[in-house]
């Protein structure tokens, strides 16, 4: 019974972390559509979508932490997270040289990108390379080490300034690019003296950096790990660049206003699985986590069908109040397409914690990378052949059979 007190007591808490400003963040998309435009809304949109991804390039380190620290003896601890850091830290200057190169290609092959090469931009954007990968690696020592509070306090102040801190800045009449992205650059650098802090505190200010007797295989997780990141990468947010290219910023609005949306109501199953992995990692029996899955699966499909009947037969006025009377009717359309694929991968997130845990990350990694490798031309053949309607279902439907796969992954674990 503390288990479940426990485990429902820490989503909540995460829940609302990542809601609060969440909601907040929908609240601000019609000023700022009507402040900055179509064409740089979804400019902005697609900044949104590179820092979320920007923690990648941890390399799988985040994830690690929920699936071995809490396996790990209260000495060996220590050495791992101040491992992980260090090992960020290197990271990210590999991180820096790929988006480099990654902005120049997109302002080569997309003219709406060449402001994200003008130097001051770029500099601004290489330095959330490493802020990103090490806020990425404080949240997963946070979760992993069942700081849950903490983990929740420090993730809802860096969503409220990358989604508030445009609104409020546009109403104010600062409105450049450069001056939004440096304004958010400041704020989240300032959220890591308290977490360092913290870090310090709980973990010690000095340790040797020895090497732990499993490092090799924690090394190999991250490996995986990091092969499911890139391929989540192509997966969830390629079909934004591929519409973006063939059909351009003005027509896809809607398309991008309805997934982002969406997104957002991942903050369920995400909160839930983020809790769960190191409730499973500690626990070991796949008995007992098989419980907790089939709960998790059961709560996201309950609350995404009253969302989706509460959508799609109530016609609440909710879109047209966040957005232009004529945009209202084609997202509400788009969001049910994206709801399916959003309850897919809410149980996908559940499914692949329980799997995580188990340390089995070779079979879901091969699998996220070979469905990454049919899905970019499958895509660019339905967006130019069918349109945005067509780009929305193939989004849906890959996340359902990637749910399938996962669960047929998780029923096979030991």
């Amino acid at each position: 019974m503390r288990g479940l007190t426990r485990v429902l007591g820490n989503s909540l808490i995460t829940i609302v972390s990542v809601l609060v400003p969440g909601v907040l963040g929908l609240l601000s998309l019609k000023p700022l559509l009507h402040f900055l435009g179509p064409a740089n809304f979804t400019l902005l949109s697609f900044f949104w979508v590179y820092t979320a991804h920007l923690g990648f390039f941890d390399f799988g380190i985040a994830r690690n932490f929920g699936i071995e620290l809490p396996k790990l003896s209260a000495k060996e601890k220590p050495v791992f997270v101040y491992q992980g850091l260090r090992n960020g830290l290197k990271f990210s200057g590999l991180g820096i040289v790929l988006v480099v190169l990654l902005l120049w290609l997109g302002s080569l092959y997309q003219p709406l990108f060449t402001i994200l090469y003008q130097f001051n931009t770029i500099l601004l954007l290489l330095i959330w390379v490493p802020l990103a990968v090490i806020q990425a690696i404080v949240r997963g020592i946070f979760e992993a080490s069942e700081l849950f509070v903490s983990a929740a306090v420090f993730r809802m102040y860096n969503q409220m300034v990358l989604f508030i801190t445009p609104w409020i800045m546009a109403y104010l009449g600062y409105r450049d690019l450069l001056q939004l992205v440096g304004m958010i650059t400041l704020l989240r650098g300032l959220s890591m003296v308290p977490a360092m802090a913290l870090i310090l505190k709980q973990f010690g200010h000095s340790v040797k950096l020895t090497h732990l007797n499993n490092n090799s295989a924690a090394t190999l997780n991250n490996r995986w790990i990091t092969l499911s990141n890139f391929s989540g990468i192509v997966n969830g947010s390629l079909d934004r660049f591929v519409l973006l290219s063939v059909l351009g910023a003005q027509a896809i609005g809607t398309y991008i206003f309805a997934q982002d949306f969406s997104v957002r109501i991942l903050v369920l199953s995400s909160s839930f699985a983020l809790v769960l992995l190191p409730f499973f990692s500690k626990n070991q029996s796949k008995v007992h986590n098989q419980k907790w899955v089939s709960w998790g699966m059961l709560l996201i499909l309950v609350t995404h069908s009253c969302i989706g009947l509460f959508m799609g037969l109530g016609r609440p006025e909710l879109f047209t109040d966040l957005m232009d009377i004529r945009w209202s009717d084609r997202v509400i359309a788009f969001f049910l397409i994206f709801l399916l694929g959003i309850t897919a991968n809410g149980i996908g997130h559940i499914l692949l914690a329980a799997i995580h845990s188990h340390r089995e990350l070779k079979k879901p990694a091969i699998w996220h990378f070979l469905s990454a490798v049919l899905y970019a031309p499958i895509l660019y053949f339905v967006v130019t052949g069918f349109g945005l309607t067509a780009a929305a279902f193939l989004w849906s439907i890959r996340s359902v059979i990637d749910t399938v796969v996962l669960y047929y992954i998780w029923m096979r674990c030991k």
